[in-house]
């Protein structure tokens, strides 16, 4: 049958790789040692690499952050209608974006500040050209999880995806008491979060995800399990 092959339409996915899909998303989206560890890494690369003004280090910590999955997991909870994932999701995403304001404030507050920060204009117009950027990163970002076959775009997405850099410079705003900077990165990241989640929901229900509530259901609870063992 044509859902049970992978061919010419973009659209055709097997059910078992909608299943590892859900295994992998919501096992990567756990919030252990691994998750905290790589987001501290990439929280402290991404602000040193704003605070030096040095786009190849800000880069290379967008590639480690893992707070992609989170985001992805929330779209596919809304698609499937598993509400007990999106709800451990969103909280894993705010303590994450927490993580990351506290190190830029940190390391801005240590190693001060310059007036050569990576800031774009504060206008309407920059904020609707960032989301139409994360509406295509999370179209894309889905799409490498659930084909495999396209997974070596994920790099190309985890650059593209503006989620740290905006929480390093709130951190950074908050420590230089400059709080309209702050205040317009806060609704970058915004913007960059609810452009992800549309822009993934949409394959997600494209690839038919919503017939895949009790996978989601028996995965989330079986990590729950796993969770309270330790």
């Amino acid at each position: 049958m044509a859902n049970h092959k992978k061919d010419g339409n973009i659209l055709a996915i097997r059910r078992s790789d909608q299943y590892k899909t859900v295994d992998e998303l919501i096992e990567k989206s756990q919030p252990n040692s691994v998750y905290y560890t790589l987001l501290f890494i990439s929280a402290f690369i991404i602000t040193a690499g704003i605070l030096v003004s040095n786009a190849a280090v800000v880069t290379g910590g967008m590639l480690l952050t893992p707070i992609l999955t989170p985001v992805l997991l929330i779209a596919l909870g809304i698609t499937s209608g598993e509400l007990g994932s999106v709800h451990g999701a969103f909280y894993l995403v705010f303590k994450s974006a927490l993580v990351v304001v506290a190190s830029g404030l940190i390391l801005a507050f240590l190693f001060g500040s310059t007036n050569t920060l990576f800031v774009v204009d504060d206008s309407v117009r920059t904020a609707a050209l960032y989301f139409i950027v994360a509406i295509a990163s999370g179209v894309a970002g889905t799409f490498a999880w659930a084909r495999k076959d396209v997974l070596e775009i994920m790099p190309g997405v985890a650059i593209a995806v503006s989620l740290v850099p905006p929480l390093s410079l709130i951190g950074i705003g908050l420590s230089t008491l400059d709080f309209g900077l702050a205040r317009f990165n806060f609704l970058i990241f915004l913007f960059n979060l609810l452009g992800i989640i549309a822009g993934s929901l949409v394959v997600f229900s494209l690839l038919k995800f919503s017939s895949t509530k009790k996978e989601v259901h028996e995965k989330v609870e079986e990590a729950e399990r796993e969770k309270d063992n330790r």
